[in-house]
C-alpha cells in the first residue's frame, strides 16, 4: 500500500494525543477510548499495538482490507500498519498498548513467538476472542497502567512492567495459536501458503539455518521466488527474514541464557566465534560481548559511540570477539 501522505503515528504521538495514556520511553498504554472521538485515526502505526474492544462496534481498514472490531475482539497492528477508520457505533470503545521493537527486545521472549507476532499475522489482525480471554487481557493492562501513572510510585517499576507485559505477551500468543498461526492450516491462495510454510520453518530452524537455500528446497522452490513471495508478503526478502530471526535469537541467549560467546556462536551453528562476532556486529553494531553487558537502554544508544566506550570501562578486559570468549 502506498504510505506517501499518510500521517506516522509513533509512540512519541500517540503519547501526546492522549494526554492521559499511561507509557514507557519505549511503550505506550492508552487508556480506554472512544472510537468515535478518532476522526483524523488514518495513520501508519510505527510500532505493534495489542488491542481488545470493549463495546459497540467499529469498521476499519487495515492496510486497506475491511475488518470488523466487535467487543472482545483482539486485534494486533504490525509495524508500518496503516489503519484507517471507516465507520464508529456511539459506544464503540477499546484500548491498546503499543511498543517499539527495541522494548520487545529488552524483555525475554522465545524467538519463535517473535516472529509470529510480527509475520504470523498479517491476513488476519483481528480474532475474537472470549469474554474470560478479554478479561484477563484488560486486568493485566489496568494493573500496569497502575503502576505506571504517577500516583503509583512504586520501587523497581520498570522490572514490573517488563514482567507484566511478558506475561500479557505470552497470554496473547497462546489465544492467537489457537486462532491465527499458520499451523491451522487456514490459508486463502497459494502465496500465503508458502508464506505460512516459510514461518513454521523459520521458527523451527532459525537457530541453525541462515541460507535462503536452505529454506527454499524445504519449500520446492527457488531462492529467487521464495524472495518474491516474502517480499509480497512482508515488506522484506528472504535474507532479511531470516536475519532478523538470527539476530534476535542472538541477543536473546546473549542476555538470558548465561552461555558463554562461544557457546552461543556454536549453538546457532556460526563456523567459529570470530564469524559470529563479525555477523552479530554487522547487524547491530557493537560486538556480542558488548551487547552482553547492556544495561537495558534502548538499543540506538548502545550504537552510539561514546556510549560503546562506556561498556568497555566496565568489561574486565578490552574484548574483541573475533579472537577471544567472554
Amino acid at each position: 500500500m502506498k504510505q506517501d501522505g499518510i500521517k506516522r503515528a509513533s509512540i512519541d504521538k500517540l503519547k501526546s494525543r492522549f494526554e492521559t495514556a499511561y507509557y514507557s520511553e519505549d511503550m505506550v498504554i492508552t487508556p480506554l477510548v472512544m472510537f468515535r472521538e478518532l476522526d483524523d485515526i488514518t495513520a501508519l502505526i510505527q510500532g505493534v499495538s495489542i488491542g481488545v474492544t470493549v463495546s459497540g462496534s467499529a469498521k476499519i481498514k487495515i492496510n486497506g482490507k475491511m475488518h470488523e472490531l466487535r467487543p472482545n475482539t483482539l486485534f494486533i497492528f504490525n509495524e508500518n500498519t496503516v489503519v484507517e477508520q471507516v465507520k464508529a457505533s456511539i459506544r464503540s470503545s477499546g484500548y491498546m498498548i503499543t511498543y517499539s521493537r527495541q522494548y520487545l527486545n529488552s524483555i525475554h521472549v522465545d524467538t519463535q513467538d517473535l516472529i509470529s507476532i510480527y509475520h504470523g499475522f498479517l491476513n488476519e489482525p483481528c480474532v475474537q476472542v472470549k469474554p474470560e480471554e478479554a478479561a484477563y487481557i484488560h486486568d493485566i493492562s489496568k494493573l500496569m497502567r497502575s503502576v505506571l501513572c504517577d500516583y503509583a510510585p512504586t520501587a523497581n517499576r520498570e522490572k514490573i512492567i517488563s514482567s507484566l507485559f511478558a506475561a500479557m505477551f505470552h497470554f496473547v500468543m497462546s489465544i492467537l495459536q489457537q486462532h491465527s498461526l499458520p499451523c491451522n492450516g487456514i490459508v486463502s491462495n497459494r502465496t500465503d501458503e508458502l508464506f505460512n510454510t516459510f514461518l513454521s520453518l523459520l521458527r523451527e530452524h532459525c537457530s541453525t539455518e541462515r541460507s535462503v537455500e536452505f529454506y527454499a528446497t524445504q519449500m520446492g522452490i527457488t531462492p529467487k521466488y521464495l524472495s518474491l513471495i516474502l517480499k509480497k508478503k512482508s515488506g522484506r526478502n528472504a535474507s532479511k527474514l531470516i536475519d532478523e530471526a538470527v539476530v534476535y535469537e542472538a541477543k536473546r541467549l546473549l542476555k538470558y541464557s548465561g552461555l558463554s560467546i562461544r557457546d552461543i556462536a556454536l549453538k546457532l551453528n556460526f563456523a567459529s566465534q570470530s564469524f559470529f562476532g563479525k555477523y552479530f556486529k554487522q547487524r547491530v553494531g557493537v560486538s556480542p560481548s558488548r551487547y552482553k553487558i547492556w544495561d537495558g537502554r534502548t538499543e540506538e544508544i548502545i550504537a552510539n559511540k561514546d556510549f560503546a566506550s562506556t561498556l568497555e570501562e566496565y568489561a574486565t578486559v578490552e574484548v574483541d570477539d573475533t579472537d577471544m570468549d567472554m
